[in-house]
């Protein structure tokens, strides 16, 4: 299980400087309780088979650093018929910001970056940013509220948080909608027919809750789950044993990864932090520990060959170098830099030395996961053949991953190598602070995320850059080379592409994944069976909390919930965006995006 199987949430979160990092919490022990019923809609007007006329409207451009300008497909409809408009989208900005829905789980991305949120007309939303954000694509793929539903609600109550729409949210814009959620047993969506975009192709679809790993697996052997989550490559031997089910490889942007504290004695002593091994102040000491590791045995060994060994911290991307390579199994090469370096075996213990310290290091991550504890041992076994020793301290996920202010063992500096599962911040986006010198914690700053000790003066600068450079081609350039420092200077070093596995029916027809943040199911109206059912099983092991997306902090309850509420955008399985509630994707050229002086 890799730390993307829960903390989602963190992507978004640590952009505003918190570093939450304990994870979703394992399913309650008392089910959810049934969703209360539906609250009567008035009578929606009725629906026109033509959407009305609009007339052009002047975009005036606030005084302020950027404006994002999105004009709405005037198509788009609930699924009650009533237009969906820019007022839903207002509605939703300010039920996201009102103090009085205490239940909001975040109010990112309108807190940090936004201004004011208006609506210029019926289908044209402005957003007033405080500052030049080049990731706002992915932060503001926003999903609308239904304010003829909600907006009464709040006026009499003053708040959404009980509102019945958010277990029950029979009323959509997506390609299905709710018609049963039982508890702790499955929720059950049937075709929208006012869909706006075209009747899907399935009649039903479920989500079945089934309570462990062992379960889904039972589940999909008998047919009573088509579509299986959080798989792994270690269960690939049990789904090649059932035959009617396809093991599915989907890119996801997250990679198995390898940091090195480089924190040095002087920055130990200035933040609170412990210090590295002193060899791992030299660049020469951490290029010949990746080159002391057989990164090929090791998926071939525990991953049935299944994963590939990345060059790149964005992988499978225009951000990566394609001029780099994965630093390659060379143990005599690196035997001779660790030579070059001076740590030399004078004592014959089989462990180099300098100075007097022996060069053994401390290789830590999520106690309880088999195959990073077995990578701690073949580590072990690998860095010995080149004078290296490994000492192992393994911590459970509710303590490894913990912030300076909470006394977490790595941010902390309590560890030489450390292991987990790590993707960039603002996936898809490239954006990626993590690095930053200014990140580094301390008593000062104790949400700090740079538990690494990495502050090189080039790199900050290029960090800085990319994050107000709006022009692609350039800004991919400075990504190429931050890719060459960071491939030089190894304070981290993939392991392995961690990409998402599903277990696909075999009768299933055209479904593809997204690996691009929460558009995972984004062709779900395409999806087809080769038999009359018309109908496909999803299986997953905790109760949704919430129905409506301001309310949730599950992955799962995120991630379907586009099977009844459209977004403005979506990113196919190539991760290209393309606009959805959204008439086109803002441009610089059509006037979505504005920037004000430099």
């Amino acid at each position: 299980m890799s730390l993307k199987r829960f903390t989602w949430k963190i992507l978004l979160l640590a952009t505003i400087g918190s570093m939450i990092l304990a994870g979703c919490a394992p399913a309650t022990e008392e089910p959810a309780a049934p969703p209360p019923e539906a609250t009567e809609a008035p009578p929606p007007p009725e629906a026109p088979t033509e959407p009305p006329a609009v007339e052009p409207t002047a975009v005036p451009i606030p005084d302020c650093p950027m404006v994002l300008t999105i004009k709405l497909n005037q198509k788009a409809m609930w699924s009650d018929g009533v237009p969906v408009t820019a007022e839903d989208y207002v509605f939703e900005y300010d039920m996201t910001m009102d103090d009085g829905n205490i239940g909001v789980q975040s109010r990112y991305p309108y807190d940090p970056f936004v201004d004011s949120f208006v609506a210029l007309d019926d289908y044209t939303i402005q957003i007033c940013l405080n500052q030049v954000y080049v990731g706002w694509a992915p932060a503001f793929n926003l999903q609308p509220l239904p304010k003829h539903i909600l907006g009464p609600i709040y006026e009499a109550e003053g708040s959404i948080d009980e509102a019945a729409w958010n277990w029950n949210p029979t009323v959509g814009t997506g390609p299905f909608v709710l018609t049963e959620w039982a508890s702790a047993s499955h929720l059950a969506f049937e075709a929208n027919p006012n869909y706006w975009r075209g009747a899907p192709k399935l009649d039903k679809l479920f989500i079945r809750i089934v309570p462990d790993d062992q379960a889904q697996m039972a589940a999909l052997e008998t047919g009573d789950a088509d579509i299986g989550v959080y798989l792994t490559a270690d269960d690939k031997p049990a789904i090649d044993a059932m035959g009617n089910i396809d093991l599915v490889r989907n890119p996801s942007g997250w990679v198995e990864s390898w940091f090195f504290n480089t924190i040095s004695e002087e920055l130990g002593e200035a933040n609170g932090l412990q210090p590295g091994h002193i060899a791992l102040q030299d660049k020469r000491v951490r290029q010949a520990i990746a080159m002391g590791m057989n990164r090929q045995l090791i998926i071939d060994e525990l991953f049935f060959g299944l994963y590939d060994i990345p060059a790149s911290f964005w992988y499978d991307s225009p951000y990566a170098n394609p001029d780099i390579e994965p630093w390659p199994y060379d143990p005599e090469a690196a035997k001779a830099l660790l030579d070059e370096a001076g740590w030399i075996d004078t004592n014959g213990d089989g462990t180099r030395d300098k100075d007097g310290v022996e060069l053994v290091i401390q290789y830590s991550t999520t106690a309880g996961n088999e195959n990073r504890e077995a990578t701690g041992v073949l580590a072990q076994q690998m860095l010995s053949e080149i004078g290296i020793g490994v000492e192992i301290f393994n911590y459970s996920y509710d303590v490894i991953w913990n912030s300076f202010g909470d006394g977490g063992p790595v941010a902390l500096g309590q560890y030489d190598i450390a292991e987990w599962s790590t993707a960039p911040w603002d996936a898809p986006d490239p954006n990626h602070p993590e690095w930053l010198c200014e990140e580094i914690p301390s008593d000062d700053y104790p949400a700090g995320s740079n538990w690494f000790g990495v502050c090189i003066e080039e790199l900050d600068e290029l960090f800085s850059e990319q994050l107000v450079t709006l022009d692609d081609q350039a800004r991919i350039q400075i990504f190429h080379r931050i890719g060459e420092i960071m491939h030089d200077e190894v304070f981290w070093m993939a392991m392995r592409k961690d990409p998402d596995f599903w277990a696909v029916n075999k009768r299933l027809l055209n479904v593809r994944f997204s690996g691009a943040s929460l558009s995972g199911f984004y062709n779900v109206d395409e999806w087809d069976t080769t038999d009359d059912t018309k109908s496909a099983t999803l299986s997953f092991f905790e109760e949704p909390d919430n129905l409506n997306q301001l309310y949730t902090g599950m992955w799962f309850s995120q991630l379907t919930t586009v099977f009844w509420l459209d977004s403005l955008w979506t990113y196919d399985d190539q991760k290209i965006m393309f606009p959805v509630l959204a008439a086109e994707i803002p441009t610089i050229e059509n006037g979505g995006i504005f920037i004000s002086g430099e």
